[in-house]
């Protein structure tokens, strides 16, 4: 058996990070440099604006409704444990039954 089954990082070792954007900024290595980078038109660039805008106001509305909806439940579930003397501890002398 020649090959180790397991790979040696001495001899070979494995691409990092750095490696693979090396090999990215290289002329050489990259096969797609004639492809040109996308550059949206003002019309689009104010579209794009307004959707972020829309989704953090959707963002901000959903975290609101949740914080809402829980400090209700929070009330009316310590309302509810009140009304049925479940807030205060038994007293020393009581027996539970």
């Amino acid at each position: 058996m020649e090959q180790p089954p397991f790979h040696n990082s001495n001899r070979d070792p494995l691409p990092d990070a750095n490696d693979i954007e090396a090999e990215f900024r290289n002329t050489d290595g990259y096969l797609h440099m004639d492809e040109q980078v996308f550059q949206p038109s003002a019309e689009n660039r104010a579209r794009l604006e307004a959707d972020k805008r829309w989704l953090r106001n959707l963002i901000i509305r959903l975290l609101l409704a949740g914080l809402a909806i829980g400090a209700l439940l929070s009330v009316g579930l310590i309302w509810s444990l009140n009304q049925l003397d479940m807030i205060n501890p038994p007293g020393l002398n009581e027996s539970i039954e």
